[in-house]
């Protein structure tokens, strides 16, 4: 049986809808990061690994489906106060200043460990933020020692269960790079805050010497994003 929609949805009045591609051209942010938002907030969704289809509540909220007659694939349009929708705008500028806080932070730390006397290197840069939430930021390497560093500024808690997840990381660096087999290799993190749970720190203090942690503030200031982005929502 085939999955493929044979129904296809009429608009009354196509002008009065946007495509997904130009709403995100509207927000200049990619399409992906888009439908990865709309996700997030539930109002689509991917049926069948195939395309995007609206959720009820992206419905509620002006999302239409359109089924191209002789590809039979399937698109969701919006209608187009969309555009002035202060949910989603503010879900995009919340996301957007998380992403670029993220990597203004990362870069702090690479400068501040190269200042050490490291040679450092991403380990994870082109990964998704949730993807760096999991993984080791950078290497740093200085003499026979090595830091496999994370950084962390987004105020998520750090659980035990990263922490483990953490040190198996470690295990499959060393694995991968034999290279590296004579180093001390200590697992380190960096925060702009304490975000150790109570039983994270218990756990990382009976792991001392294995696993370390700095709080180190940074630099970058995030009000000049409001104005930067989505300025007076593209008049």
């Amino acid at each position: 049986m085939s999955i493929l929609p044979k129904k296809n949805i009429n608009f009354h009045d196509k002008s009065d809808y946007i495509t997904a591609t130009e709403l995100a051209k509207f927000f200049s942010i990619e399409p992906r990061q888009l439908n990865q938002i709309l996700t997030n907030m539930q109002w689509i969704k991917k049926e069948h690994y195939i395309w995007w289809v609206a959720t009820d509540l992206g419905i509620e909220n002006g999302a239409i489906e359109y089924t191209n007659e002789r590809s039979r694939v399937r698109y969701v349009y919006w209608r187009k106060e969309i555009m002035q929708n202060k949910k989603l705008i503010d879900t995009i500028k919340a996301t957007i200043r998380t992403f670029v806080e993220n990597n203004l932070y990362e870069e702090f730390i690479k400068d501040y460990f190269i200042r050490q006397g490291y040679t450092v290197w991403h380990h994870s840069k082109d990964k998704t933020q949730e993807d760096k939430n999991r993984n080791i930021t950078f290497v740093a390497k200085r003499k026979k020692q090595i830091l496999l560093i994370h950084c962390r500024d987004n105020q998520l808690d750090i659980s035990v269960k990263e922490l483990k997840a953490f040190q198996r990381q470690r295990d499959q660096f060393k694995i991968d790079n034999p290279v590296f087999e004579n180093y001390d290799v200590t697992l380190h993190y960096t925060m702009s805050g304490f975000f150790l749970t109570e039983e994270a720190y218990e756990y990382v203090e009976s792991h001392r010497g294995d696993i370390t942690y700095e709080i180190i503030k940074g630099e970058n200031e995030s009000h000049w994003l409001d104005s930067l982005l989505l300025n007076e929502q593209k008049k």
